[in-house]
């Protein structure tokens, strides 16, 4: 978690870390509204679930809870939605 990292760093270096926050959920959740026909955009139904944006990018899911394998698959997961967004 971000704000637990710039918690740490924020009394080390003066500062937390500078880069750009992105929630892969949100992306994916952007990407599947967009697939919805207009009728079903009042209340969407979109599994948001970590195993399930994975298997539906048909990327690897690997054991979670573990810190390299998370953070591997959230940087798989960002790359590809970041492809498909500038595909479409």
């Amino acid at each position: 978690d971000v704000a637990m990292i710039n918690r740490v760093l924020f009394p080390i270096l003066g500062m937390g870390l500078p880069q750009e926050k992105i929630e892969v959920s949100g992306l994916y959740y952007d990407y599947k509204y967009q697939q919805l026909p207009s009728s079903a955009r009042d209340h969407p139904a979109i599994d948001l679930r970590f195993d399930t944006l994975m298997r539906d990018l048909d990327l690897p899911l690997w054991p979670a809870h573990d810190a390299l394998n998370d953070a591997v698959m959230a940087a798989l997961a960002f790359v590809k939605l970041r492809d498909l967004a500038l595909r479409s």
